[in-house]
């Protein structure tokens, strides 16, 4: 017994050893600036609550949370350049639900998303609204769907770009009910709001916070929310099972991630101190519940449990589209 005990605690201080140098790391962090690598441009939706979030990190931490915009390549550019930076925690990814869609979309990645970064948190859910333009006539979901089968490939939808989430969403809700809509790929939001304001497009999937004056000021319609449940913003808007058509959802997430070796302690207290800043009123108010997008943070396990689902359900989504981009 006495060896068995001696055995016990040898190992014990053994293990005590070999993770104390993490254990430190952890504690210690961050010592240094953390660079959050957005796959966007300056300005989007994601940029300014990658922003926001940083600066209220800023404050916790004490260090400079600085963003880094690296668009392109379908998120591509910015994936790659985090999963090869080092494993302590300085190196932060801010992305979306391409991270679940991309493995779909492209023959071969650099990388394996669910295998090289680890999830921290996820902050929010955004609910796409199915916009038209003012002179487009039909009005509800139905009609749109009864005209596109009346007269196929003549309605025109506007995209942030190929293979992004408003057209992977638009042609999977375009093949469950039948119609054959005319794709329209823009470089981004900043073009297809315009577009569609103009007449150029006749209907659009978009996030509400960047549409919402465009709404408010009669520039735009709005037909269906493409999710559940229906937007405090925007409560005359039917959602798209309320119209009859459950096919039609559109939702994304904004989400951090880490290189996959990076400290389960670092990582923890990451995600802890995001939970923190979400937990803020004013915070929640100005850059999620007011600009009609929905708070949904997840830890690091629980967040990891949704990408798991998410990307089993991509197998049926995405079944049968056209949206290869290789």
């Amino acid at each position: 017994m006495k060896n068995l005990k001696t055995k016990l605690l040898g190992s014990i201080a053994g293990l005590v050893t070999l993770f104390s140098p993490a254990l430190a790391q952890a504690q210690a962090w961050p010592s240094k600036p953390v660079r959050v690598i957005v796959p966007v441009t300056a300005g989007g939706l994601s940029d300014v609550i990658a922003r926001a979030m940083s600066a209220e990190l800023s404050k916790i931490w004490g260090q400079t949370v600085v963003v880094e915009n690296k668009p392109g390549a379908g998120h591509i550019i910015a994936t790659e350049f985090v999963v090869k930076s080092p494993s302590d925690g300085y190196t932060v990814l801010m992305t979306d639900r391409a991270m679940s869609a991309n493995p779909f979309l492209y023959k071969k990645l650099p990388y394996d998303a669910s295998k090289d970064l680890t999830p921290v948190a996820n902050m929010i859910l955004i609910t796409s609204v199915l916009l038209a333009h003012p002179g487009f006539a039909p009005r509800t979901l139905q009609e749109l769907v009864a005209a596109a089968k009346d007269k196929p490939g003549t309605i025109n939808y506007g995209s942030f770009g190929k293979g992004t989430v408003t057209h992977v969403d638009m042609e999977a809700f375009a093949a469950k009910v039948g119609i054959k809509l005319v794709h329209i790929p823009y470089k981004g939001i900043a073009d297809v709001l315009p577009a569609l304001a103009s007449g150029q497009i006749q209907i659009a999937l978009a996030g509400i916070p960047p549409a919402l004056t465009l709404i408010r000021s009669g520039a735009l319609r709005t037909v269906a929310l493409a999710g559940a449940p229906r937007s405090r913003l925007l409560p005359d808007t039917p959602t798209s099972t309320e119209a009859g058509f459950p096919g039609l959802l559109s939702e994304s997430w904004t989400g951090f991630f880490v290189p996959s070796a990076t400290p389960a302690a670092v990582v923890g207290k990451f995600g802890a101190d995001m939970g923190r800043v979400i937990d803020m009123a004013d915070f929640r108010t100005k850059y999620i519940t007011g600009v009609g997008l929905e708070p949904l943070f997840l830890g690091p396990e629980n967040f990891a449990e949704y990408l798991r689902n998410e990307r089993a359900s991509m197998v049926e989504r995405m079944k049968g589209l056209d949206v290869q981009l290789d």
